[in-house]
């Protein structure tokens, strides 16, 4: 199993229902990409690091599923026009948890 992980912060000068919008389209990826297992996303509610705003956890059965999702043109397409546009910074990892 692979736990792909994301923390981001959306850039402070977007116009309003911008973020809303990517998140809202960020929560239908798991019916987009079959291989995506137990998708969690939401706000940072931690009070020792308020670097990142939001994040997101997902699993995938194998690296090689991870990479296909990664590398698939509709997944490229969304982080090319849509998340780097409106994402001021990311923290990205990618982790093998129990039998990879």
């Amino acid at each position: 199993m692979i736990t792909h992980m994301l923390a981001f912060k959306f850039r402070d000068d977007l116009p309003a229902g911008v973020a809303e919008s990517v998140l809202a389209e960020l929560d239908t990826f798991p019916q987009k990409y079959p291989a995506m297992r137990n998708w969690r996303s939401g706000v940072n509610v931690s009070t020792r690091d308020t670097t990142m705003t939001h994040g997101f956890v997902v699993e995938f059965a194998t690296e090689q599923e991870l990479l296909d999702y990664l590398h698939s043109e509709s997944h490229e397409r969304f982080v090319r026009e849509r998340w780097r546009p409106v994402v001021e910074r990311q923290v990205i990892v990618s982790l093998p948890t129990g039998d990879a």
